[in-house]
């Protein structure tokens, strides 16, 4: 009879499994947090010097209830909200560095987390209803890319953007200098072309992109546009990053455009040198080295040591590099 009342009364607490459905986590989540190292994160059973005679560990709901907030939010994360507009994380956390869409942060499953509220990301998607689905500067199969010059009849048109639909489906918008805007479809079907294409080229493997904010342009000839035409002929599309929100921010890998010098092309370096702000601009005999401005540095630790690092970085949900990082800076 003892043992009747026994199995009723667990059976009144949740599981194991059931306490993961409620925090949105896996089973196997539960049993870390059953030991977190720290107590108010602990989720504490009912039964912890029993759990394996009664089949399991079992949780009274309040508990679970306590530390609900800590796993599941009705705000959305910055990767929430780059998924449910069909953005990257990167251009999420650019909107919220720039103060596009407000934001708070809080703890949230171990780590520090960019909470949006639900109204804010609406605003925005409402805002920008021509934001495209992803971040896309290039199109493969066209050959087309973000900022591309196209003529007909002497008259010039730009494109000013590049929406994918999914994965087969590319939305391409053009612009003339009288604020004209045709598709890409209807603008090949009118007879205009690219002034020029470009070839794609490999990835460059260094680490690192230098980065350039540019005001957004006034004018389809300005110079800013000229000078991205040059980042895509000579660094080539798959090297190159591109989002546009109040400003046109470019980041680029290590590089060097060649025959750009201030001999020749003296208002394009000027111009590089103002708009960046990570890197640096270096005159070389045969062009202008673009350098991102890291250095690698090679030190040694304890392997316990390397592994509390590389463990709390996965904890973060950021790279040993970016972990590093800002250990370093937040030391300065």
């Amino acid at each position: 009879m003892l043992l009747l009342e026994r199995l009723v009364e667990m059976s009144e607490y949740l599981t194991v499994n059931e306490a993961a459905l409620e925090l949105n986590i896996t089973a196997t989540s539960i049993y870390k947090i059953v030991n977190h190292e720290d107590p108010s994160k602990q989720l504490e059973p009912v039964n912890r010097t029993t759990y394996k005679g009664d089949g399991g560990y079992r949780f009274h709901r309040e508990e679970v209830e306590r530390i609900k907030p800590s796993y599941v939010r009705d705000d959305l994360t910055s990767s929430q909200a780059a998924e449910r507009i069909g953005r990257s994380k990167t251009f999420i956390q650019t909107l919220l560095k720039e103060g596009v869409i407000p934001y708070y942060e809080d703890d949230f499953r171990g780590k520090r987390t960019f909470f949006i509220k639900e109204e804010h990301l609406q605003k925005y998607e409402l805002s920008n209803i021509n934001s495209g689905k992803y971040d896309t500067s290039y199109d493969k199969k066209t050959g087309v890319y973000l900022f591309q010059p196209f003529i007909k009849d002497g008259v010039t048109a730009r494109v000013v953007e590049m929406n994918r639909i999914n994965r087969y489906k590319m939305d391409i918008v053009l612009q003339t200098g009288t604020e004209s805007r045709f598709s890409y479809v209807e603008a090949v079907k009118d007879g205009w072309v690219p002034s020029f294409t470009i070839d794609q080229k490999k990835p460059i493997s260094t680490y690192g992109y230098a980065r350039f904010e540019f005001p957004i342009p006034a004018t389809l000839d300005s110079m800013i546009y000229v000078i991205i035409e040059e980042f895509y002929k000579q660094v080539g599309p798959l090297n190159i990053r591109i989002s546009v929100t109040e400003k046109l921010i470019v980041e680029i890998k290590k590089s060097v455009l060649s025959g750009i010098l201030p001999t020749t092309h003296p208002d394009m370096i000027d111009k590089l040198k103002l708009f960046i702000t990570s890197g640096e601009i270096i005159t070389k005999f045969d062009g202008t080295l673009i350098d991102t401005g890291l250095s690698p540095i090679t030190f040694y630790l304890p392997e316990q040591r390397k592994m509390e690092l590389i463990e709390k970085a996965d904890r973060a949900g950021v790279s040993l590099q970016v972990l590093l990082e800002t250990l370093l800076t937040t030391n300065n």
